[in-house]
């Protein structure tokens, strides 16, 4: 709490999407979560630091670098993710607050971006853990420590830790932050995730997987996520990715797909595939444009919709 008894929500603050890499992308190569998963790179690097259990959460990743990029080249296209997946800098806007001062860091110190469930964050880059340290104690947080790193615990919930490479939070009073090294097992390592992840690709520079196996979703569906790239030129493609069960269905998931591409429909002129194999990953691409901004998805929830259970 800070003195006049307001929560510190600062490092803390919630996103849009319960649960949510252009050209020239790289992952930070010090973040030991980084090293340790060989040539994995991008968002493949970014999976590999989630741990397993949390393939059913929704898992967002931001190429930060990437992306500050792209929103100074075209804020108009781009200025819905300048928040850059990092909660403390979307309080910040709202705010006008110095991020660099009160919190130690800001977004030209992060690299990528992974949210965890609607709660949990990890930021690659470069920090100065003193400087993280010291902010987070202004704000009424004690410090402690963790393998590879310092330790900073809100007494009312919510927890961060920070390397020279990493700083992760969680907002949850019962949950840890990421942790700092990458896990063991990964989501990486699911054989669902990498086949969605290939079709997504590692250019990406930002993905929402929407959960393995959610109760909520079509029997259909095993797992899907909505990447989108960057051209040289500045423009922007999405491509959604779903891994179905077999190839009846697929046929059913590309077509309600296929229902909203039609003429006078927000995604006329996307195409759809419905893919082969015993188990299909189903395709749906589209152009981004002031009517289907990148990453509005998470917010509209138009096409994860179709994919629900009973629709």
């Amino acid at each position: 709490m800070t003195g006049n008894g307001r929560r510190v929500l600062r490092g803390c603050a919630a996103t849009v999407l319960v649960g949510v890499i252009g050209a020239g992308a790289a992952a930070c190569g010090d973040d030991s979560a980084d090293s340790a998963s060989g040539s994995r790179t991008g968002l493949t690097a970014a999976l590999a630091t989630a741990p397993e259990a949390d393939a059913g959460a929704v898992l967002t990743y931001t190429d930060v670098t990437a992306t500050r990029r792209l929103v100074k080249q075209d804020k108009k296209l781009y200025g819905g993710l300048t928040a850059y997946g990092i909660p403390e800098v979307q309080q910040a806007q709202y705010e006008k607050l110095p991020l660099k001062e009160t919190h130690g860091f800001d977004e030209n110190d992060v690299n990528t971006s992974l949210q965890i469930g609607s709660d949990r964050w990890r930021l690659t880059g470069r920090f100065d853990v003193d400087a993280v340290t010291g902010g987070m104690k202004k704000l009424g947080y004690t410090e402690g420590t963790t393998d590879g790193g310092a330790l900073l615990k809100n007494p009312n919930g919510g927890q961060v830790a920070v390397s020279a490479s990493v700083r992760s939070l969680s907002m949850s009073p019962d949950a840890p932050p990421p942790v700092l090294a990458a896990p063991k097992a990964s989501v990486a390592d699911d054989s669902a995730y990498q086949a969605v992840a290939r079709c997504i690709g590692d250019g990406t520079y930002y993905a929402t997987f929407y959960g393995k196996g959610s109760k909520s979703q079509t029997p259909d569906v095993t797992l899907y996520a909505i990447g989108a790239t960057a051209e040289a030129d500045g423009t922007s493609r999405e491509r959604l990715c779903a891994l179905t069960v077999s190839p009846e269905g697929a046929k059913r998931t590309a077509d309600k797909l296929r229902a909203v591409t039609a003429s006078g429909k927000r995604f006329e002129g996307a195409t759809v595939d419905a893919g082969s194999g015993g188990t299909p990953v189903v395709t749906m691409e589209w152009a981004n444009n002031p009517q289907a901004l990148p990453g509005n998805q998470n917010r509209t929830m138009q096409l994860p919709q179709l994919l629900m259970s009973g629709r």
